[in-house]
């Protein structure tokens, strides 16, 4: 009898974790040419954040102490992503002289980004949003190929359902106004270093 019932629950449960998926998959398109990302001139939502050892932060909190560079990337599983990341290095020194702090976000686990971090020599902050709460609030989020969605679950720490953002960058006030963005659903497809230093030298 016991037995039974341990079965029953375990069953409701994964049931429950079935639906809870399909709800939060049912929030955000298939397509990611048919997201709807916030606009220039817009303020970003509350958010909050966990950094590499899992400590709570609110993203308000960190772009309120200069202006900030914010990327989104889809996770330190994508080559695409780690040569962006790379680059961002290259030039963080000219981006911070032209009075800017770089942050990067993605749907990987916290531990996940320390390994993102030493990969690409990294010396600016990565934060997970493993719930994919930020990438939804900021209209970013699209339902990723099946193909993804088993190695998504296990970079999340098993929060995502196989949800992944359209790659960006937003140039932010200390404000939390979006002074200029680029997105663009071909995820192959980034903006150089140098056309985004020029965009922030144009502000």
């Amino acid at each position: 009898m016991m037995l039974k019932r341990f079965v029953l629950a375990a069953m409701m449960l994964f049931s429950g974790l079935q639906l809870s998926f399909a709800q939060q998959s049912l929030e955000v398109p298939a397509d990611p040419t048919a997201i709807s990302p916030l606009l220039i001139g817009e303020k970003i939502p509350n958010s909050q954040l966990k950094d590499p050892e899992g400590n709570k932060v609110a993203l308000q909190e960190i772009v309120s102490k200069q202006p900030t560079l914010l990327i989104f990337y889809r996770g330190g599983w994508c080559p695409y992503c780690n040569k962006h990341l790379a680059e961002l290095q290259t030039i963080e020194q000219d981006i911070l002289d032209m009075g800017y702090q770089i942050i990067a976000i993605s749907p990987d686990a916290p531990e996940q980004l320390k390994t993102t971090l030493d990969k690409n020599d990294l010396t600016y902050s990565l934060y997970s949003d493993n719930d994919l709460k930020v990438t939804k609030a900021f209209g970013l989020a699209f339902q990723a190929p099946d193909r993804y969605k088993d190695m998504l679950f296990k970079a999340s720490d098993q929060l995502n359902p196989g949800i992944i953002p359209v790659p960006a960058v937003f140039a932010l006030d200390q404000e939390g106004t979006i002074l200029f963005e680029y997105i663009n659903p071909n995820y192959n497809t980034r903006i150089s270093g140098d056309l985004l230093k020029a965009a922030l030298g144009a502000l």
